[in-house]
């Protein structure tokens, strides 16, 4: 999942996130509201890819519903706050060679 109101941003991502898994579905929402609407049809993500600062992540039922999907929950773009564990940071655009790495790495564990 992606969440990202700005379209050349949210578009370099999905495309990819689509050169490095192909089989991939990949959701887009441009409002935090849009993107629980849409979480509500799913019992799995894999990852949510989010352009709001972790505090707001937090603040509402969003990284709640993301984790309980058991989501890699990844702040991200182009000059992205540090992320609040558990959640990963992740600057963009950035090398599709590097952020192949990104992915494959499994996140902290923060427990």
């Amino acid at each position: 999942m992606i969440l990202c109101d700005e379209w050349n941003l949210g578009e370099s991502l999905r495309l990819a996130l689509l050169s490095v898994m192909p089989e991939a579905l990949i959701l887009w929402a441009t409002t935090p509201g849009e993107a629980l609407k849409e979480l509500t049809k799913l019992t799995h993500v894999t990852a949510a890819f989010l352009t709001l600062p972790s505090s707001e992540v937090n603040a509402g039922s969003l990284g709640h519903r993301l984790e309980q999907r058991g989501a890699r929950i990844v702040i991200w773009g182009t000059n992205p706050a540090q992320a609040i564990p558990p959640y990963e940071t992740l600057s963009w655009p950035q090398d599709i060679g590097a952020f192949k790495t990104f992915l494959s790495q499994t996140p902290k564990d923060q427990s």
